[in-house]
């Protein structure tokens, strides 16, 4: 479950990179014009900026344009297994021996000048989605917006952004005013907007740079909503939608948004692409293994809003004792995720956040760091020294009923690939 010759590229490029994450668009124009601008060849682009649910909103808006019959290429980050799963093409995710051409198309063109690793990946995908044939790209910002690799497109035919929250505040601002500021720099004179569930704070900056750029801007409660219970979405039409493929109540919300970009996109494809949600995949997000008969629970999450969108799912199931397994890099706050989950009572084990990719930036929180904070909230903690040790922990403490693996998308993956068979 690996993608060698990409890799050897980006870890010979990382070698000689700049710091392991920059947010910085003075380099990549100039190489993607010496690379012949693929961003001149790409399909209609949908560009997705935002703090949660933008890997889930990219999964329904491409499981309903898929079911359309459309064909679709995809751009999303950061990677479980491999990085060629960050590229979808139209036939499906992009072959290693393939990626990696693109690759050292990339590194000659620079020809040893700063580039980061992550910017090196972003150039290739492109190359990649130039050569390929399409109707629409879906692209997903890594980090941010204004100064995210991705935000070179020039003309998208949609922006969306969805739920902004306090995360990776070292680089993108301490308030949601500041955040939504920089994800708000993907709206672009001539592309719609499509907004989800905001802070008030986040919807003002968001408002207010759509005014500055005469961008039309939908809402989501003002100009579109869904009934959970009914599945009524009501926005520039009525429809009822499947229940999501996704798991947790929070995905209505997420599929909505993905109904209302549709509706700005290409409306004529609704209602009978909306049926493709009910078939929309997306690793990691509140996946269900059933392990041996053990119900484990994999969700990357990590940041106290996505830690609250888990444990609102998890209180709607049938209640059993809960084991938590968690593993976080030191840039995120491990007590206010922590926090969402203290009503339920869990066994909290903390272990270290899993292998990163190269271009990531943080450390992983020693796991006595995560059994502290679980203590200092009143929850009985366990420090564990693998995860392997952590699922035996909660076996044997608590018969582990039900355990949820969460805190880095690292660890998520680590699990993934432990399950029996992997899990891709």
């Amino acid at each position: 479950m690996s993608a060698p010759l990409s890799d050897a590229i980006l870890a010979r490029i990382d070698s000689q990179s700049v710091r392991k994450m920059e947010l910085d668009l003075e380099r990549l124009p100039a190489l993607l014009e010496r690379l012949g601008d693929p961003l001149d060849r790409l399909p209609p682009v949908i560009h997705v900026a935002g703090t949660n649910g933008k890997g889930s909103v990219v999964a329904f808006l491409r499981a309903m344009l898929r079911h359309a019959g459309l064909d679709v290429q995809c751009f999303t980050s950061p990677h479980l297994h491999r990085v060629t799963e960050e590229v979808t093409l139209s036939g499906g995710e992009i072959r290693d021996a393939e990626f990696a051409r693109h690759l050292l198309r990339v590194e000659d063109a620079n020809d040893g000048g700063v580039l980061s690793s992550f910017e090196a990946l972003t150039a290739a995908a492109f190359l990649a989605f130039a050569e390929d044939t399409a109707d629409v790209l879906l692209l997903e910002t890594a980090m941010g917006g204004r100064l995210d690799a991705t935000n070179v497109v020039r003309q998208p035919a949609l922006t969306v952004i969805t739920p902004i929250a306090l995360d990776h505040m070292a680089y993108l601002g301490d308030t949601i005013a500041e955040i939504a500021a920089e994800k708000a720099g993907i709206l672009k004179p001539g592309a719609a907007c499509v907004a989800g569930p905001e802070h008030p704070d986040a919807v003002a900056v968001i408002e207010q740079r759509a005014r500055a750029l005469q961008v039309p801007l939908r809402l989501a409660g003002r100009d579109f909503t869904v009934d959970p219970e009914s599945g009524l979405y009501s926005g520039q039409s009525e429809i009822a939608l499947p229940v999501p493929g996704l798991a947790g109540a929070h995905q209505w919300r997420n599929a909505a948004l993905a109904v209302a970009a549709l509706e700005s996109f290409r409306p004529g494809l609704l209602p009978e692409a909306a049926a493709g949600l009910a078939k929309a995949q997306w690793p990691a997000r509140m996946q269900r293994l059933d392990i041996q008969g053990r119900e484990i629970w994999v969700d990357g999450g990590h940041n106290p809003h996505a830690a609250a969108a888990m444990a609102g799912a998890l209180q709607v199931l049938p209640p059993k004792p809960l084991c938590l397994i968690v593993g976080m890099l030191d840039s995120r706050p491990v007590t206010p995720f922590l926090a969402a989950f203290q009503h339920l009572r869990p066994l909290v084990i903390g272990v270290a956040a899993g292998r990163q990719p190269v271009y990531t930036a943080g450390r992983p929180h020693p796991p006595e760091e995560i059994a502290f904070a679980a203590g200092r909230l009143g929850l009985e903690a366990r420090v564990a020294g693998s995860l392997a040790e952590a699922v035996g922990i909660a076996r044997r403490e608590r018969g582990a009923p039900r355990t949820l693996v969460t805190g880095s998308l690292y660890l998520a993956a680590e699990m993934l690939a432990e399950a029996e068979p992997p899990i891709a």
